[in-house]
């Protein structure tokens, strides 16, 4: 499965929210050993942080990239430092912002599917970013 698949599973069938689904997604994909309960630190980041800002599922991809990219015990590298300006950069060009809001306006066009497109989407795209920075290390 893709990151994107994996993030739809748990945005559709286990009803979480994107920020987490990205997250928990990039878990599955790399095998990062996240659980629900470490997941439960992005929550208030669902919809915008509940109120159309910053996008969850950006939120929730900058969040996995720490865990992908830092060492144990580490809080910040210049790997994690790129990856997330990198990463923020491509996201605002697909979409054309980084708030919620306007992502969810032009995206959701059913409301059982919510902004699924965007959580698929943008996990098959941190999937591609993450592997690309991996082949380099």
């Amino acid at each position: 499965m893709t990151l994107g698949e994996y993030a739809k599973k748990y945005y559709l069938e286990e009803n979480q929210n994107c920020a987490v689904s990205l997250l928990l997604g990039t878990s599955d994909t790399y095998n990062l050993g996240l659980t629900i309960n470490d997941a439960q630190l992005l929550a208030g980041f669902g919809g915008g942080m509940a109120c159309g800002n910053l996008c969850g599922a950006l939120a929730g991809a900058v969040a996995a990239m720490g865990k992908v990219f830092l060492a144990e015990g580490e809080t910040r590298s210049e790997t994690l430092t790129e990856a997330c300006r990198g990463f923020v950069k491509a996201f605002e060009e697909k979409w054309g912002t980084t708030l919620c809001a306007p992502i969810k306006e032009k995206n959701v066009k059913d409301p059982e599917t919510r902004c699924q497109l965007t959580v698929v989407e943008t996990g098959n795209m941190l999937q591609e970013f993450i592997d690309e920075i991996l082949k380099k290390q």
